[in-house]
């Protein structure tokens, strides 16, 4: 359990981690303001600004992505502080120590379903703190104890009296008194704002269009730059024609960049007409010749090496299955833009990892961080992709070769081809059932690239890749004999974070491995879980709540099918349901998912049906039909036509019930998205009899309808 200390003056910031974690407190920042004007960034305080008028602006940490953390994160702060919610503004914050994610401890990054985990005690606090101080400055401006003054929905009251202040009213003088170091924090019952379904704060913005993105960014005199690189991972630039580029109206250079070559236009469409016309060659590349069937042989290759596992029991279940790579493909291509000048640097970027960008701005500018500022816009999308920095290191090499601000925007096919994909794995299973049918030993052997490899080294030393194995590693199943083993296959693919990393498809493999032992054993499969979850209360009331709303058990019409699926991931706990139906020559309708989901606290339920549906959705349509191949080296997908996205009406109607059981508040964003493809593929076989045990299902004939 981390513990939060406040401190003297002003606002949340880290300290070191030590023997009982990570510490975060209050330092002393005397620039900060809590009354700062709202014009004037320069004195933001760190979390939280009052402006005469009583408008009261919070400062996030987190990027927003279309999950809603401006809106949770408002809550927590609006609900400790007793702010007016009608007079919130939100801005994002930049780059600073201060905001160090205390959950994720990898800097200040927006990933993991960590946001509202990781910032809910900080938040609270500083909203007491803030508050606190309210009701002090007003008890010194009236001569009263502080105890006569109670605070509501922006304004200070004096106990038996008409008398009341708006925070704008006192923030300067309240300003200027010591934060309490340890302020008095709401009872739930309390709450006004938290567990409530709250507007989104940033949907207005979205709907008049006023919202801006990366790719919205414009400046005066901006330039505008498209980029190809190697189609072979790590190839080099041979053969350009820069004059047949030149020739393009509105083409300004063309400059070689790292691994690739980019071309600067007076506007994106000329840019990406003068790329066209370049014509560019490239030559070798750490994947050259590789071949998709060639991956699969060392991931087998590793699977043998690693060997099956001897297993005595009633009934052996022996099973293997395969996932591809995958593309986050969000909506929002990549782009950067920026403007490196001798004296500054300035970076508007659609960014999950602000401190990334910081470092490679002052790698490639040159410059000490108090010159450089990087401003995080709303994000079309980031599902891990988003953490990395290649293309701001693109937008900041060209901006300081041409002087001027230079807008980077990929194209589609860039976007698909040069990515850092969820990795292609393989999982065998060797499972011994009891005389009952159910499991007595459990023996998995895992293959699969190392996500944290390139990030940290030193895992690859003991073959060891927590990221690339979880889900798989602790199971909520009861099964007395457990062991997995993972090798780490390395094809010099480039991968990364995907949305849910590790979970989204080790989910698949334990869950469909679930599936079959129960039908191996002429069990129902959500009995059968059931069973297996005994003493497990969370989980059962979970899959309870799934079983319910679906009405399982039900009859249901010929050609259709229930399946079902249970995982834990960022601290919480879902399940599944989905009801299908299967027709000739492969065609298949998603008729109705249900959902259930124990994240502990509920900040705000709208946001949670919002993303679980999201999240499950985007599982269905990796499940369904998204894929990365290569062919000599190279990736052969390109754009939506052929990494089909699953469209409105194949979507099945969602259904989500929220349990709030009281316990530590858990992740949302990711939790849905290993669900999907088991559930589905379960629902499938319960309908057609056809076990589907390699991703996509597209590859086995799966049409939807």
């Amino acid at each position: 359990m981390e513990k939060y200390s406040l401190l003297r003056r002003a606002f949340l910031k880290k300290s070191a981690l030590t023997c009982t974690g990570l510490m975060v407190g209050l330092a002393y920042e005397p620039k900060y303001s809590l009354a700062a004007k709202v014009e004037n960034s320069e004195d933001l305080g760190i979390w939280i600004r009052i402006s005469p008028d009583g408008t009261t602006t919070f400062i996030i940490p987190s990027s927003e992505m279309g999950q809603g953390v401006n809106t949770s994160l408002s809550m927590i702060l609006a609900d400790e502080m007793e702010a007016d919610w009608q007079m919130i503004k939100t801005e994002t914050a930049p780059v600073n120590s201060d905001y160090i994610n205390p959950e994720s401890n990898s800097g200040q990054i927006t990933a993991g379903s960590s946001s509202v985990k990781g910032f809910w005690d900080p938040l609270r606090k500083a909203g007491a703190a803030v508050k606190l101080m309210l009701r002090q400055a007003a008890a010194q401006r009236w001569r009263i104890p502080v105890e006569e003054c109670s605070a509501r929905s922006g304004y200070i009251y004096r106990k038996n009296s008409i008398q009341k202040l708006s925070y704008g009213e006192i923030a300067e003088a309240a300003g200027k008194l010591d934060i309490p170091s340890d302020p008095p924090l709401k009872k739930s019952k309390d709450y006004n704002l938290i567990g409530r379904s709250v507007k989104r704060i940033d949907i207005p913005s979205k709907t008049n269009g006023s919202a801006q993105f990366g790719i919205d960014v414009r400046l005066p005199e901006m330039t505008y730059a498209t980029i190809r690189q190697s189609p072979v991972f790590g190839g080099e630039v041979m053969s350009y024609d820069e004059a047949a580029a030149n020739k393009i109206r509105g083409v300004k250079k063309v400059v070689l960049i790292p691994n690739g070559i980019a071309v600067i236009a007076d506007n994106t469409w000329r840019a990406k007409r003068g790329m066209e016309a370049l014509n560019v060659k490239f030559n070798g590349g750490e994947t050259k010749g590789l071949e998709s069937k060639q991956i699969k042989a060392e991931l087998i290759k590793a699977l043998d090496s690693e060997g099956k596992t001897s297993t005595e029991a009633f009934k052996v279940l022996d099973i293997e299955y395969e996932v591809p790579y995958l593309s986050q493909a969000a909506l929002e291509p990549m782009n950067c833009t920026a403007n490196v000048t001798e004296n500054s640097c300035e970076v508007w970027v659609p960014t999950q990892f602000q401190e990334a960008c910081m470092d490679v701005a002052k790698e490639i500018s040159e410059l000490d961080e108090e010159q450089i500022k990087i401003y995080t816009t709303y994000i079309g999308g980031g599902f891990g992709r988003r953490g990395e920095t290649d293309f701001v290191k693109q937008s900041l090499i060209l901006s300081k070769e041409l002087g001027k601000p230079v807008k980077v925007t990929w194209m589609r096919e860039e976007d698909i081809q040069q990515g850092f994909y969820r990795p292609a794995s393989m999982s065998r299973f060797q499972i011994g059932l009891n005389k009952d049918g159910f499991p007595v030993s459990w023996n998995n052997q895992l293959a699969s690239p190392s996500i944290l490899k390139r990030f940290f080294a030193p895992m690859a030393w003991f073959n060891v890749d927590p990221l690339s194995t979880e889900g798989a590693d602790e199971i909520p199943y009861a099964i007395e004999d457990f062991n997995l083993d993972y090798t780490e296959v390395d094809s010099g693919v480039p991968v990364g974070f995907w949305h849910s990393v590790g979970s989204s498809f080790n989910a698949f493999f334990i869950e469909s491995a679930i599936d079959e032992s129960a039908h191996l054993a002429g069990h129902d499969p959500l009995l059968y879980r059931m069973k297996l979850l005994a003493g497990k209360a969370r989980f059962q009331k979970v899959l309870d709540k799934v079983a319910e709303k679906s009405q399982w058990g039900r009859e249901i019409p010929k050609g259709h099918g229930l399946g079902v699926s249970l995982h834990k991931t960022r601290g919480s706990i879902a399940a599944a349901a989905i009801e299908v139906s299967t027709g000739m020559k492969g065609m298949l309708k998603l008729h109705k998912a249900w959902i259930a989901i124990d994240c502990g606290k509920v900040i705000n339920p709208n946001t949670i049906r919002a993303q679980m549906e999201g999240g499950f959705t985007f599982g269905l349509s990796a499940a369904l039909g998204e894929q990365i191949t290569l062919k000599d080296g190279m990736v052969e997908q390109s754009n939506f036509h052929d990494y089909p996205i699953l469209r409105l009406k194949g979507s099945p109607e969602i259904s989500v019930e929220i349990i709030e059981s009281g316990n530590e508040i858990g992740g949302v964003g990711e939790v849905a998205v290993p669900l999907a493809a088991p559930t589905l593929a379960n629902a499938i076989f319960s309908s057609s009899g056809k076990r589907i045990r390699s991703l996509p299902m597209s590859n086995h004939g799966i049409i939807i309808v």
